[in-house]
């Protein structure tokens, strides 16, 4: 497994400004965490569904074209241990809009 945090510079609000994914060999998203500037955190994959959320193109082998292809858009890889450390946060966090009712 791979790990790799992609950091977006932007002004939407209803745009991740963070994204952790856990790639498998193929460099297929397995799992991801989102964070919002407003606050929500949505995860994505293994034991917490919503497998549509996944992109379904492989991660670049070499992460800085992500920056090249993407106006504010920065990628470097983390290590395992920050990746789950991020993943078990997210899920003390709202989970989405339903989890703000909750």
């Amino acid at each position: 497994m791979t790990y790799v945090l992609v950091e977006w510079e932007h002004e939407e609000e209803d745009e991740p400004y963070q994204i952790y994914s856990e790639l498998d060999s193929c460099r297929r998203e397995t799992r991801k965490v989102e964070f919002y500037k407003n606050g929500l955190v949505f995860s994505y994959g293994g034991e917490r569904g919503n497998l549509d959320a996944l992109s379904k193109a492989p991660f670049p082998e070499d992460l800085r074209s992500i920056s090249l292809e993407h106006e504010g858009m920065t990628a470097q890889t983390v290590s395992p241990a920050h990746f789950y450390e991020i993943w078990n946060q997210a899920q003390e966090r709202p989970d989405g809009f339903m989890g703000m009712f909750f």
